[in-house]
């Protein structure tokens, strides 16, 4: 008897090993399949990486993929997935909101030029709200952030007749950053709507 738990033991861990292979995650079934990408790899790469990058593919290709697709659906009840994502490539898009007060820029989120706001907006409580907001023209928190962003810029401010908040995007690092869409405020209705 203890032979076999010993066996399923060790079969659990080797499936658990071949489910969560740090690395292999990143590969999928097409990785150096074809010839012109093995040689490419061949080409940059001397013995014996590139024998070691071939076997590894392949190996990732015939049988891990095969076994993680098959035991994938039990993953989740069991609460066993083992992926490993963390950090991988870093940020491909570089998003940022700008609050604009009567046409003058007044914030731009990591700015240190332009800080009005800058401490309630980059707290690590609204900050998640500042980056749902920015990172799709219809999340859920464009109003609520408008809103405050609003009463903050009239009580600051009250002659201002305008306030707009300019979510932006570019390439990684954020240079020429292109207005992805935005928000506008206006007297004497205040309502925050799409504009």
């Amino acid at each position: 008897m203890s032979n076999l738990r010993a066996a399923l033991i060790l079969a659990l861990w080797g499936l658990l090993a071949l489910l969560g292979t740090p690395g292999l995650d990143f590969l999928d079934a097409k990785t150096l399949r074809s010839a012109a990408d093995q040689a490419a790899w061949r080409s940059r790469n001397g013995e014996p990486w590139e024998t070691v990058g071939l076997v590894v593919t392949r190996f990732n290709r015939e049988v891990r993929l095969p076994v993680v697709n098959a035991l994938s659906p039990l993953q989740r009840p069991f609460r066993v997935s083992q992926e490993w994502f963390l950090y991988r490539d870093g940020p491909s898009k570089v998003r940022r909101l700008e609050v604009h007060l009567d046409h003058e820029l007044v914030h731009r989120s990591a700015d240190p030029a332009y800080p009005w706001l800058a401490d309630v907006l980059r707290n690590r409580r609204i900050r998640p709200v500042v980056e749902s907001t920015c990172a799709s023209a219809n999340g859920p928190n464009w109003l609520g952030l408008g809103r405050l962003i609003v009463a903050r810029a009239r009580a600051e401010r009250p002659a201002v007749e305008r306030v707009e908040l300019v979510c932006t995007e570019a390439p990684f690092p954020g240079r020429d950053a292109t207005v992805h869409h935005r928000y506008v405020a206006s007297a004497p209705a205040w309502e925050v709507a799409p504009g």
